[in-house]
């Protein structure tokens, strides 16, 4: 019996200290527990302004297939491998239009998404992470074959507390994400005042930092963390919101489900496919500021129905968005590819 290919793969992405940088890391992990060769370069910020410069960097020797993201993959096709392209949500779908700056827009338009567009074209296979964003990647790389597969985290690490019993004290909501619109920061503010005494947030960027930088007395900054000091945020709280306007998966959504803490969340794009409404979480109409008030003041009145909540999160994360089942995924891809065997579309 004809042993199987040895896999060696070659990583090579623009950091953009988001997380599609935490996805790479936690795939290159991954894999390599898995006896993967995996080789991850690391190229500064400025080379999104011109990735055609990356096509002069040579891929490491014994290297069979290329993973990068849709900023600068499609420089990396003139080495002849299967060239895997992650796209987590796309800057230039009209539905995330109203949700970033006329100058983000711009940006996107002249730079990042001109990039993505021919890293799309240039892909033998083009992954997303949820149905959400692949149903946007089918209408603009129609003829590109498309594969879906979800984001995991690493639910050992990501776990309840052993004593995960609510303390005496506010209920604490944690907040994790930049300052955007996008993201919901700015809901915190009107979030506090509403609920008042009685409810915490504490609110922090996790890795790349700059969480909303509200005065209320009831919000209290957290800064960067570490991942160590991520999970032990996630473990200190009561609750979750994820007042995101617009994703293309929802990393904290999951990291607090895997911590088996209730997850109060905006409907919107890939969240509803992480939250089930009414079991793990509660999902609110975007920009439902009342409505988020309330479910949150539910969680701190009924703190038993609260804690079937987190078991049911952490139950969904370890069956739904397991590490094993991720990687397996990306195995069995970098294989068919490898073999000349994928044809179209993956589910």
């Amino acid at each position: 019996m004809k042993s199987e290919q040895p896999i060696h793969v070659w990583m090579p992405n623009v950091r953009g200290n988001s997380g599609s940088d935490v996805f790479i890391e936690r795939l290159a992990e991954g894999l390599r527990d898995r006896g993967v060769t995996v080789t991850v370069d690391w190229f500064d910020r400025p080379f999104e302004f011109v990735p055609e410069l990356l096509a002069l960097r040579r891929a490491p020797a014994d290297v069979n297939v290329i993973h990068a993201n849709g900023l600068n993959a499609f420089a990396f096709r003139r080495h002849g491998l299967p060239l895997v392209v992650s796209e987590h949500h796309y800057v230039l779908d009209p539905g995330y239009r109203q949700f970033k700056t006329r100058v983000q827009h711009l940006y996107q338009l002249t730079i990042t998404g001109r990039s993505s567009k021919r890293s799309f074209a240039a892909a033998s296979m083009l992954v997303s992470p949820s149905r959400f964003t692949r149903r946007v990647l089918m209408a603009v790389a129609p003829t590109t074959p498309q594969a879906t597969i979800p984001l995991w985290v690493d639910t050992e690490r990501f776990s309840p507390a052993a004593d995960s019993q609510r303390r005496p004290g506010p209920l604490r909501v944690l907040f994790v994400g930049n300052s955007s619109f996008r993201k919901g920061a700015d809901v915190i503010a009107p979030l506090a005042e509403r609920l008042g005494h009685g409810f915490e947030f504490l609110c922090t960027g996790g890795l790349r930092g700059g969480a909303d930088e509200s005065a209320a007395a009831s919000v209290r900054h957290l800064g960067r963390l570490s991942v160590d000091e991520l999970v032990a945020a996630y473990r200190d709280c009561d609750a979750v919101l994820v007042p995101s306007r617009y994703e293309g998966f929802g990393y904290a959504a999951l990291e607090a489900m895997a911590c088996a803490k209730p997850v109060v969340a905006f409907a919107c794009g890939a969240v509803d496919e992480i939250v089930d409404d009414g079991v793990t979480g509660f999902m609110l109409p975007i920009g439902d500021i009342e409505g988020t008030a309330a479910a949150i003041r539910a969680l701190a009145d009924d703190s038993s129905r609260a804690a079937a909540m987190g078991r049911a999160g952490r139950a969904r994360a370890l069956a739904v968005f397991s590490e094993s089942s991720g990687i397996q995924a990306y195995l069995d891809l970098y294989r068919q590819l490898l073999q000349g065997t994928s044809r179209g579309s993956v589910a």
